[in-house]
């Protein structure tokens, strides 16, 4: 989708490093001033060349804007597209999927909390090219909650509904970072409380249960050893 930008730089490893330069320096000006106080002038000030050259990489700064929302896009894709869906293990497959986009969450934290800020920025059509995008990651949590109602591991719920919900817990790690510190700053216990609250209200009761048993024997045994490797 960034080759609907209009360029004239033929190598693309060079066109690849200066939007890259152009991403990082945009989106921490547009969050620090907002986008409508931010000139492209700006923008070329803080890049590495001069304003005429930021024009051979892009024409406006809806343009510069929607590369930031494309990185995001294209390393969700690859992100979520990585998770591997287990038939036989679908609480498994929900804690790999969330930790996937976790990750991703707190990796692209600022191009996240830009694109809620900025979105109604875009042009409709580049707007609705984010929107359906979402789609890439509750995709893949709609695939997992709906094998595990077939399977009999997770209660009848409304799989969409979980995958927004999951969706958007992830998002709370770059929306709300200053609320979180009182409760963690650490991104694999955030994903980890999160991933527990989730799955509390996926499984089944018995299932439930059952992966209560195996986690407090699972910590047991971590206690257990550490206290022997103490002795």
């Amino acid at each position: 989708m960034t080759k609907k930008i209009p360029t004239t730089i033929k190598d693309q490893d060079l066109l690849t490093q200066r939007r890259g330069e152009i991403i990082d320096v945009a989106t921490r000006l547009f969050l620090e001033r907002g986008f409508h106080k931010t000139s492209i002038r700006d923008i070329a000030r803080a890049c590495p060349f001069n304003l005429a050259s930021l024009y051979m990489y892009v024409t406006s700064k809806e343009d510069i804007l929607f590369l930031v929302a494309q990185q995001l896009i294209d390393e969700k894709a690859k992100a979520m597209a990585a998770v591997e869906v287990s038939e036989d293990d679908p609480a498994g497959s929900f804690r790999t999927a969330l930790r996937s986009y976790c990750r991703i969450v707190h990796r692209y934290r600022p191009h996240i909390r830009l694109l809620y800020r900025e979105l109604d920025v875009l042009s409709p059509p580049r707007r609705e090219i984010v929107m359906a995008s979402l789609s890439t990651v509750t995709d893949v949590f709609e695939q997992i909650v709906r094998k595990g109602i077939a399977k009999g591991v997770f209660g009848e719920v409304e799989p969409k509904l979980v995958a927004l919900n999951a969706l958007f817990l992830c998002h709370l790690w770059s929306l709300h970072t200053r609320a979180l510190r009182s409760i963690t700053q650490n991104v694999d216990e955030f994903f980890d409380m999160q991933s527990d609250i989730m799955l509390q209200g996926l499984l089944k009761r018995g299932v439930k249960a059952a992966a209560e048993k195996g986690s407090k024997a699972k910590r047991g045994a971590g206690v257990a050893g550490m206290q022997s490797s103490v002795l």
